[in-house]
């Protein structure tokens, strides 16, 4: 029962609750070198918002295998990348902005150019100070 629980809640954490947001975030890693369509996602949390509410900042853990070239041999063997990435979502203008790093300190410093004069939430432990 108890592993049951926690299976629940690691897909209630990884779980991305807006459809439009996700297809963004896998087509900006299909158009940058990964397989999009079978990344997998973790922690994504809306971690700053300005009122009243159209201009939104969301953190996200990604695991993305690479694009392999194409070649006449057999198939390379599978690299898998993991990724931290922001996306930032106004609403008024109808942009998305999705970015992505191998190094989360390359995340943490455009979160902190991206979160200024916004509200920053309790999901952006991390991603304030180190």
């Amino acid at each position: 029962m108890i592993a049951l629980l926690k299976s629940l809640q690691q897909k209630w954490n990884d779980w991305c609750g807006d459809r439009e947001m996700e297809l963004e975030i896998r087509k900006h890693l299909t158009k940058n070198g990964y397989y999009g369509g079978t990344a997998k996602f973790k922690n994504v949390r809306l971690v700053a918002v300005q009122r009243p509410g159209w201009l939104q900042v969301f953190r996200f853990e990604a695991t993305a295998r690479r694009q392999a070239e194409e070649t006449d041999g057999p198939d390379p063997e599978a690299v898998y990348d993991e990724l931290h990435g922001l996306v930032r979502d106004d609403i008024r203008h109808k942009t998305t902005s999705v970015r992505v790093f191998r190094d989360p300190a390359e995340r943490r410093e455009l979160f902190l150019r991206w979160s200024e004069d916004l509200i920053q939430l309790r999901g952006a432990q991390g991603l304030i100070d180190p």
